[in-house]
């Protein structure tokens, strides 16, 4: 079997309003910049390095439903009414590996159904493959891979295109009624053998808590501990 070399790319965070979920990460040190609206839909992020926290919003269904990047979102379209019927919250996750068409062979032959959706921009000039797994469960992470890779997307940044901040990300954490058995299940899945209820994802850990939720609760980070829009973000 190919290495994959599974590492955390980034997390989607559902939020009703950009700007104030952007100013509220910003003021507990999370540096967060904002994007102009597209198609119907508009983001910001949390930058740390190739990895980062997405937040994002629909701000016209119509326009969006119609643009193309709908069809990725669209598979985690339970998850994205959830969050927005309570005013926020974390989706899903991506995982950065180094063939996500090959990913989807292996994932299709061990019996999991898979989506795959194909993103070609021209400006800048960057594409991006992302596997989804429909029959999984709402915080399954989906599967990406870049082209070019997304070190040399960053490496072609201006030195000043993000602010980091002073802190890190550790942890994802996910609330589930049966730890262990999630974190099994999600282990064998990225080829990271679970230790517990914890899988070892280089660049966050994927740990799972006790809980009727099914969903990812919070991130643990080297900073300040905070809850914003439907995400707790804890002191690690």
């Amino acid at each position: 079997m190919v290495d994959e070399r599974p590492e955390f790319d980034h997390l989607l965070h559902w939020v009703p309003d950009i700007d104030a979920t952007a100013a509220r990460y910003t003021e507990a040190g999370f540096p967060t910049h904002t994007g102009p609206e597209r198609d119907g839909f508009r983001n910001g992020a949390w930058r740390l390095d190739e990895r980062y926290v997405e937040i994002l919003t629909v701000t016209d269904e119509a326009a969006y439903t119609a643009a193309a990047l709908a069809e990725g979102l669209g598979a985690v379209r339970p998850a994205i009414e959830r969050a927005a019927a309570a005013g926020g919250g974390a989706l899903t996750f991506a995982v950065n590996v180094t063939d996500a068409a090959a990913a989807a062979e292996r994932l299709r032959a061990a019996g999991h159904r898979t989506r795959e959706v194909l993103f070609e921009f021209e400006e800048p000039p960057v594409s991006f493959r992302e596997v989804f797994l429909p029959d999984g469960p709402s915080w399954a992470p989906f599967l990406i891979t870049y082209d070019p890779p997304r070190d040399r997307i960053l490496t072609g940044l201006p030195e000043d295109a993000f602010d980091p901040g002073e802190y890190d990300l550790r942890e994802i954490v996910i609330e589930v009624p049966e730890p262990d058995r999630s974190a099994a299940w999600l282990g064998e899945l990225l080829g990271l053998p679970a230790e517990g209820a914890r899988v070892p994802l280089p660049g966050g850990h994927v740990v799972f808590e006790q809980g009727s939720a099914d969903r990812i609760t919070a991130l643990a980070t080297t900073g300040p501990a905070v809850e914003i829009d439907g995400l707790s973000l804890r002191t690690a």
